[in-house]
Order: C-alpha cells, then sequence, then structure tokens
C-alpha cells in the first residue's frame, strides 16, 4: 500500500526541519552581547568627563564607532592593553587625560584604567574603542 500524499508531505516536512539548524530558526531573536563596557575620558584635574557605553556586537548604541570598536576589543581578547596601536600623528601639545573601562567581555569582568599625555595618544593606542 502506497503513503497517502498528505501524510508523505509531512514527513517530508518534518525531516527537513530536522535538518535545518536550531540556530537558523531563530534568526529574529536578537544576538547576546559578549560585551558591554562602559568608557570614560577625563581631564587630569577632573574638570570635565564625557563617557559611552559600549555594546558588542552595536545594536544601535551611543558609541559612534562600535562595530569597530567590538572588532578591536575580540582581536584583543578584551584586554585593553592588547588594543592594536595605529599610526596617527599627534602634536606635542600636552593635555593629559585618563581613560577608564569598566564592564564585562565574554562574562570576564574589567576594570581598567590609563593616563596618556593627550586625546590624540589615547586614540592612537586605543583606535576606535576611545574614539567617541
Amino acid at each position: 500500500m502506497f503513503p497517502r500524499p498528505r501524510t508523505f508531505a509531512a514527513a517530508a516536512a518534518a525531516a527537513l526541519l530536522a535538518l535545518v539548524p536550531a540556530s537558523a530558526t531563530r534568526a529574529t531573536e536578537p544576538a547576546q552581547p559578549h560585551g558591554e563596557i562602559f568608557l570614560t575620558i577625563s581631564d587630569a584635574g577632573n574638570t570635565w568627563i564625557r563617557g559611552v557605553l559600549l555594546t558588542c556586537p552595536d545594536q544601535d548604541g551611543p558609541h559612534p564607532r562600535a562595530d569597530e570598536a567590538c572588532i578591536l576589543l575580540d582581536q584583543a581578547g578584551g584586554r585593553m592593553r592588547a588594543l592594536p596601536e595605529r599610526e596617527q600623528h599627534c602634536t606635542a601639545h600636552h593635555a593629559p587625560v585618563t581613560a577608564s573601562a569598566t564592564g564585562t567581555w565574554r562574562d570576564v569582568r574589567i576594570s581598567w584604567q590609563g593616563k596618556y599625555p593627550s586625546t590624540c595618544a589615547l586614540v592612537r593606542k586605543t583606535g576606535a574603542v576611545f574614539d567617541f
């Protein structure tokens, strides 16, 4: 006896669904962040401070160069000291700044602070991460 067409179609559809990875069926779910870091920059006298939240992957957050910053942080394994220095010429203008990063990267807690002779020197060392 041959299977009825409806039964055969239902069995074929079930077999195809079994071949589709579970991740493909959840394409509409938002990606889980692998990093959420609050970044700040302040001057030496603490007369001004600015900060921004960096969420990776970027979900239309406030960081202006989030995609590039996330890539750099991923390459550095979330370690600020391991960020690749970029070629950028800075003037000899001395206006010290302090940068800090607090948050998590792939479930590892981050608490970092660095001092630089200028904002230009900070961005040269940290790239897009502190370029906001």
